[in-house]
């Protein structure tokens, strides 16, 4: 063992009698658990909603959405059922129209034309009976859009499309529904404003469209969405690419701008406890004078004692960000193991509170402690290295 390190353990807290120094170095410690705890299960909580929030979101968009489709759909459908990395595809039209409800509610909503056989297994709605049969049109809307139309399963509804009004004047062109299903997402505004609709109907009603507006797709496996992209692109001209995150953009923006926020805000925490070490350094430093005065009388070079308080802070430091990091990594590896903490499923759509933890946040709070431990330390060995031999003795007597 190096005689730096021999002399850095024996030093801390302040050894025997540290009195003052010995309590805020604890309270340093546990400050530095508090705030290692407090960031790393802040991190996990936003990364268990967002991959929660990601989930739902590729439920009802696809992994993939080819766009720019003109008069190639045929041969494109042709091509996807044939593609084995591309585990399901779902063509659509899509417009902006009006749903009538009872007491002729009117409501905007976006009404998207689809296989309606294959809708639920597809966008994942989670609805376990279907029935297609109750009339040629059949319509499936979203739990708060049902509530505020008083609409149940088996009610007559109609839909109108203003854009494709050919008349000059008069009212939009109506079409009779009936209500096949009513999903819950509990995620954006889907809920609200998503109607699917059978392609007959939406052929009928989006007299103004003549081709898809584009198709979804589901892929195997996530890693190979680029090489589906890029052999489309190369069996396809003029089309073009959309992906959950690009169509939602705005959202994952804001979601990571959130999670940077709440790391910056909570490393306040830990920079406060650095405050706490650094106070600690110094007053070991001021109980140890007549050691480091002897230590310099001996000769020992300014290097070696500032080696000194520098380690001492890094093993006071790492004390409290070890105790964090592991107490915070138990209490969310029980969180998802039991799901103890529990959440509302009206309010939220989840019944947990989700944790998600990967190895770069594992790594980065302790990079964030070495950080500021690191400069909480430097300023402590700063002031300890200017003591001479002759103040120590002075102040010693």
């Amino acid at each position: 063992m190096h005689i730096s390190t021999k002399i850095a353990r024996r030093f801390l807290l302040g050894g025997r009698d540290a009195g003052t120094s010995k309590f805020t170095g604890i309270i340093a410690i546990v400050g530095m658990a508090v705030g290692c705890i407090a960031l790393i299960i802040s991190i996990s909580v936003l990364n268990g909603f967002e991959k929660k929030v990601t989930e739902k979101i590729r439920s009802f968009e696809g992994d993939l959405r080819i766009i720019g489709i003109t008069k190639q759909a045929n041969d494109i459908v042709t091509w996807l059922e044939k593609e084995k990395a591309v585990s399901g595809y779902m063509p659509f039209m899509e417009r902006k129209g009006i749903l009538v409800g009872n007491n002729n509610t009117l409501r905007i909503v976006t009404l998207k034309a689809v296989e309606t056989e294959k809708v639920n297994s597809f966008y994942n709605l989670g609805l376990e009976d279907i029935d297609f049969e109750l009339s040629n049109s059949p319509v499936i809307i979203g739990g708060i859009l049902a509530n505020r139309l008083g609409l149940n399963v088996g009610d007559p509804i109609k839909l109108m499309s203003p854009v494709d009004n050919s008349l000059s004047i008069g009212l939009p062109r109506k079409l009779q529904g009936t209500i096949a299903g009513i999903f819950q997402s509990n995620v954006l505004d889907y809920d609200d404003r998503l109607v699917f609709i059978p392609f007959s109907t939406g052929k009928l009603l989006f007299t103004r469209k003549s081709s898809l507006d584009g198709i979804d797709l589901r892929i195997g496996n996530e890693a190979e969405i680029d090489y589906v992209k890029r052999r489309t692109m190369e069996e396809f001209n003029n089309i073009k690419f959309e992906s959950w995150e690009t169509i939602h953009e705005s959202l994952f923006q804001a979601m990571k701008m959130e999670r940077l926020g709440a790391i910056v805000v909570l490393s306040l925490i830990i920079l406060v406890a650095s405050f706490n070490l650094t106070s600690t350094l110094i007053l070991v430093t001021i109980q140890k004078t007549r050691e480091i005065g002897i230590l310099r009388t001996l000769g020992s070079p300014v290097k070696m004692i500032r080696s000194i308080l520098l380690k001492q802070g890094f093993m006071i430091g790492s004390i409290g960000a070890g105790i964090g990091i592991g107490l915070s990594i138990s209490f969310i590896l029980m969180q998802q193991k039991t799901a103890f903490l529990r959440l509302p499923e009206d309010i939220y759509f989840m019944d947990s509170l989700p944790m998600n933890l990967s190895i770069s946040d594992v790594l980065l709070v302790p990079i964030i402690a070495v950080v500021l431990i690191g400069i909480s330390s430097l300023l402590a060995s700063r002031w300890a290295v200017q003591i001479q031999p002759k103040d120590a003795v002075q102040m010693e007597k």
